[in-house]
């Protein structure tokens, strides 16, 4: 960290401890003090973002005639144009921020004018980029960059600085070219819909054009993908549902649409419980890459503080707080944005709290929430794992439970029962022997190719049922599992730790680096200050890798093992 960065962030109050920020005033009483005007944000956030410039500016590719002349690699030394589009990005935020000691800079200009040349370079000629990892001649990719660079272009041009002339000519030139893509390509995902309608909404902003607004209706047309809890058909929690706040804010602000306004508002609301003590946010319920991935809130943070200011929400602006005291240099993206709308400008409300006290059934996405201060609990359906548990910096990040059953042992839940006290988790499963296919059907050639296994009758079938029962009380939560069915089935129940912190009370697992046995009395994991214990223990085998099981995870796991009939509780606490 530069002194520059240094000591603005101690005359704005914040201390800095390695890479992360934290205020003088902790973020849990958010209360005790004024909510931090715009103004100074963009003072913290221009400082950090300001960092970055002299080494992007090494970076730029420097390579006359060729084709990604201006551009930039990425970490494996590929150049593409989401790192290009990047470079825009922390330049545009420099340039135009009144706080950076790059503002209205020429030495920024060139550099700009260069990438944005690159971009078109690249830019085929229906309109799209690619994306080298996967998305070739991609409209959804297409869009994301329309929507990262326009907050850059509205900023850039209304400065009207004759050094700038160049890039925004041709950055229009990008928009124009991708607008033809945008009213006719395809997607791959749910959320690409409103990617490409919110990208389709900016270039309308800039370039009317009645078609485009045609698009924008069609994929609106489809209706909105959000369940009765307030969360998207992806559940991403941690990438795209914080993406699909911004893109239909977006599209609600640039074509006055309300009623989308309203589907922000809903998640936004939903998500305060979906939000840890430290600012990750539960993603073990994802349907995308960011399932049991540790992710944050800070993208959420862009939709958070508009409707902040707008509806003059406390809890809204709480969340704000948090992600600006936590973690700043995480939302330098967001500069140009904020630069963008004169909504900024106007008053924060006073933070009050993120809810840290309830008990929140989320039935259609199949979650359970429940915080107590600094304890917090997730219960999840239909996921193989079924419970994470924090203690403040100490983290459970998984407990699994599976049995050497026919392959298919990893417990899963098919129904869930709750009560007042309770919830109730349970799963079946058989597995049978095949018999020789009908002599009136088979062919005698190769009748294990031309049949199913459907076809053939079955026999010694072999059952098993899991039942999972937890009760929670005041933070302190009691786990009961019970199989039954085929009997001397070995079984392995895991509970994963977060690595970083201290076991106890176990023992190694010889076979499994990072694994580990509770086979008596009480276990305790300790990270900083927080404890999480929990048992009691019981191993009458050490087979913690089963067949038919999914692979330890990362991190340390802890296992109590045994044999069907199969009845063990255990606490947490």
């Amino acid at each position: 960290m530069n002194e520059k960065r240094r000591q603005f962030l101690r005359n704005s109050g914040v201390v800095t401890t390695g890479l992360s920020l934290f205020p003088r005033l902790g973020w849990a009483d958010p209360a005790a003090s004024a909510p931090r005007k715009t103004k100074e944000v963009i003072k913290m956030l221009t400082v950090i973002n300001d960092e970055k410039v002299p080494g992007l500016l090494e970076k730029q590719i420097d390579q006359p005639g060729d084709r990604w002349h201006g551009g930039l690699k990425n970490v494996y030394e590929l150049p593409n144009e989401h790192s290009t589009t990047s470079f825009m990005v922390v330049l545009g935020g420099a340039y135009a921020s009144p706080s950076s000691q790059y503002y209205r800079s020429a030495e920024l200009e060139q550099p700009l004018e260069r990438a944005i040349e690159c971009l078109l370079r690249v830019q085929h000629e229906d309109g799209t980029i690619d994306l080298y990892s996967t998305n070739f001649h991609s409209t959804p990719d297409t869009a994301f960059i329309v929507n990262y660079l326009s907050p850059v272009y509205a900023c850039l041009k209304r400065m009207e600085r004759p050094g700038l002339r160049g890039f925004i000519g041709k950055l229009e030139n990008f928009f124009q070219n991708a607008a033809e893509c945008l009213r006719s390509g395809g997607i791959h995902t749910a959320n690409h819909r409103w990617v490409v309608s919110s990208a389709l909404a900016r270039v309308f902003s800039f370039f009317p054009d009645a078609r485009l607004v045609d698009r924008v209706n069609a994929w609106l047309g489809e209706g909105i993908d959000m369940d009765p809890d307030g969360q998207y058909t992806e559940r991403s929690v941690s990438i795209y549902s914080p993406i699909c706040n911004t893109m239909f804010l977006t599209i609600g602000r640039l074509l006055d649409r309300p009623e989308l306004m309203d589907v922000v508002r809903r998640n936004l609301s939903m998500s305060l419980y979906y939000i840890h003590p430290d600012g990750e946010v539960l993603t073990d319920a994802s349907d995308r890459q960011d399932r049991a991935y540790t992710g944050y809130v800070k993208e959420y943070y862009y939709a958070y503080r508009y409707f902040a200011i707008v509806d003059q929400d406390p809890q809204f602006a709480a969340v704000c707080e948090l992600i600006e005291e936590k973690m700043p240099e995480r939302i330098t993206h967001f500069l140009p944005a904020l630069l963008e709308l004169p909504i900024f400008e106007k008053k924060m409300p006073t933070a009050g709290r993120i809810p840290d006290q309830y008990v929140r059934r989320f039935s259609h996405s199949g979650i359970l929430r429940i915080r107590r201060g600094d304890t917090d609990i997730s219960v999840i359906e239909r996921n193989p794992t079924f419970l994470a548990y924090r203690k403040g910096s100490a983290v459970l990040q998984s407990m699994r439970l599976g049995a050497a059953f026919f392959g298919k042992g990893q417990f899963e839940s098919q129904e869930a029962v709750f009560d007042t006290k309770s919830v109730t988790f349970k799963w079946s499963a058989s597995g049978p022997y095949y018999q020789p296919i009908a002599p009136e059907i088979r062919t005698g050639e190769n009748d294990w190719e031309t049949y199913s296994r459907d076809a053939r009758g079955q026999s010694e079938i072999q059952y098993q049922e899991m039942t999972v029962t937890i009760t929670e009380n005041e933070g302190r939560v009691e786990v009961e599992a019970e199989i039954t069915g085929t009997k001397h089935v070995p079984v392995a129940w895991e509970l994963s730790f977060r690595k970083g912190g201290t076991l106890s009370g176990v023992t190694e697992d010889p076979q499994v680096a990072d694994a580990y046995f509770l086979e008596s009395g009480e276990g305790s994991y300790q990270l900083g200050e927080h404890t999480i214990r929990f048992g009691p223990g019981a191993v009458t085998h050490k087979w913690s890798q089963m067949r038919g099981t999914l692979p330890k995870q990362e991190g340390y796991s802890v296992y109590i093992t045994g044999y069907t009939p199969f009845k063990h509780k255990i606490y947490l606490e």
